[in-house]
């Protein structure tokens, strides 16, 4: 499901490529990844059985820049294309905004590539998605085997719709990224309309020529920042992917069956699992990307180091000290990755940087809460008289919102650790507080985090993220447009439908009810909304200045 942040002006989207087995999803993943990333800064995941078939998903983080002024990220997966793993194929289709269908157009998989398409459609429906309206685009790969069926014959099968479709030999490159791109436009325009992006400076007639230019853009850097060829006699550079294998047989056998009884659990704990590698996943790739930086920011350093003269001592001595600075920078990096108690060390937000500002904090794991290094990069070297600045703390850098949830989550940490949940929060340091008084707001805040621990199912996750948010207020005067800052937090638990209708009109006797009271008398208010996979999400909107 795609993620906003209007305050730092950014769009997070998910694209799945979808197909039968061996179609050529994952070629598609690792064709898109060493034409835009030749330089590596990402890693491909990928998670595969001992044949080397891709079991969960592969996961390329994938950023298309800045886009009319908002930095748009896309995430891409690939699903399992053996029959034996339809649920796992489900749960990766959870949340996409786009769909890219891979068929292998040789003839003899025509039943193949239809039965796969059936299987998609009902998976859409699954994860609450209407295949016909889902931005979809079809590849026709494998383009140079022989017994190929016609593009024609292959719309009359696999494209009801009269969908956007393209030729492709994904193992030679052709097709890959026209394809990439076509998908990006029509998600991107679809996004636009839905949540009416233009009076936020997103026209969607102009998203095709905005898309083409960023792409043209993105493929410009990549060329750039490709490595020299390498000599014949050097060894073949090696691919920037992580691979999982399953070394036994036994994974390729089907699942066994369960009951209605154990239906659910097995469901929810294949929904854990997955979030478990996607976080894994986002965690490592986020490593390596604060590893290359901080190393190519010592290198600079360190050729300056070999510019200055002897008698350049206090240059000299300054980039020593911002070399040691980001030394260390990269040792709490790799420190903090799954360190609970570095959970005090500042805040967070996803590592692909989707919702925080430069110069903020970046993504580690950990079992209580999810904690972050210092601000990246090397600051200036400071002048010969001067000691290198401490790095702030995050009270020091920012008394606002995230400073007030940190409060909050620290004295819920508790009840936190009794139920098993970890805390992801996304809320950025910089964001302020809104024209509420403090002490009334984080009572109220106290109250909510309250409410949704003792809802939340045992072991999952909490999710924090905020945004500016304009609503349409009706009154006496007809409606007004007024701005809100909404807390959104995001849950896996039991507050049912009567539960959410007691606390949104402040009847409910526990702690979310008297939070959302507190929250109407300072001028904001509750709602309610339901995520893929059954999660729910606890809209908190709070008046702003």
């Amino acid at each position: 499901m795609v993620q906003f942040n209007f305050t730092e002006r950014t769009i997070k989207a998910k694209v799945v490529y979808y197909g039968p087995a061996q179609s050529g999803k994952t070629t598609n993943l690792e064709q898109i990844h060493r034409l835009t990333d030749p330089a590596a800064n990402n890693r491909l995941i990928s998670l595969n059985t001992a044949q080397d078939r891709t079991l969960f998903f592969d996961l390329l983080p994938f950023s298309l820049g800045a886009v009319s002024g908002y930095d748009f990220k896309i995430q891409l997966y690939t699903v399992p294309g053996q029959v034996q793993y339809n649920a796992t194929r489900r749960v990766v289709l959870a949340g996409a905004d786009a769909v890219v269908f891979v068929a292998d157009a040789r003839r003899s998989l025509a039943k193949e590539n239809q039965a796969a398409f059936e299987n998609m459609k009902v998976n859409l429906l699954a994860n609450r998605l209407v295949p016909e309206k889902v931005p979809l685009v079809l590849q026709y790969n494998k383009q140079d085997l022989p017994e190929i069926m016609s593009e024609a014959e292959l719309n009359k099968t696999l494209n009801p719709w009269g969908r956007p479709a393209l030729a492709a030999v994904a193992a030679q490159g052709k097709g890959v990224i026209e394809c990439f791109v076509a998908v990006v436009q029509d998600m991107l325009a679809a996004i636009a309309v839905k949540y009416n992006l233009k009076e936020k400076g997103l026209d969607p007639a102009s998203v095709p020529g905005v898309v083409q230019d960023a792409f043209a853009e993105v493929l410009k850097n990549a060329a750039a920042a490709a490595p020299a060829p390498a000599a014949q006699s050097s060894p073949p550079p090696r691919s920037a992917k992580v691979v999982v294998s399953h070394q036994t047989d036994s994974l390729h056998a089907a699942p066994p069956q369960t009951g209605s009884e154990t239906g659910l659990v097995s469901e929810e704990l294949l929904h854990r699992s997955l979030r478990s590698n996607v976080e894994l996943a986002e965690s490592l790739s986020g490593l390596v990307r604060e590893m290359n930086l901080g190393l190519a920011a010592i290198l600079t350093q360190a050729e300056l180091l070999m510019f200055y003269r002897e008698d350049a001592r206090d240059k000299r001595q300054a980039t020593i000290v911002a070399i040691q600075q980001e030394a260390a920078r990269l040792k709490k990096v790799v420190a903090d990755l799954g360190d609970p108690s570095a959970a005090s060390a500042g805040a967070t937000g996803d590592t692909l940087g989707s919702t925080r500002p430069p110069g903020s904090t970046s993504t580690t794991l950990s079992s209580r809460a999810i904690s972050a290094p210092p601000a990246r990069g090397v600051a200036p070297p400071p002048s010969a008289s001067a000691a290198p600045p401490p790095l702030p703390t995050p009270a020091a850098a920012n008394g606002g919102l995230h400073a007030l949830l940190q409060d909050v989550l620290g004295g819920a940490q508790d009840a936190l650790d009794a139920q098993e949940l970890s805390v992801d929060l996304r809320v950025p340091m910089t964001t302020s507080l809104p024209s509420c008084p403090p002490l009334a707001l984080r009572q109220a805040l106290v109250g909510t985090v309250e409410g949704l621990v003792t809802a939340a199912f045992r072991g999952t996750q909490l999710s924090l993220r905020c945004e500016r948010k304009p609503v349409l207020l009706k009154g006496r005067d007809g409606e007004v447009k007024r701005d809100f800052l909404m807390l959104a937090l995001a849950h896996t638990g039991n507050l049912s439908p009567e539960d959410q209708q007691r606390v949104v009109q402040g009847t409910d006797p526990g702690p979310l009810g008297q939070a959302t009271r507190l929250f109407r008398e300072m001028g904001g208010f509750v709602r309610f909304a339901p995520l893929p996979g059954g999660a729910l999400e606890t809209r908190v909107f709070l008046p702003v200045a």
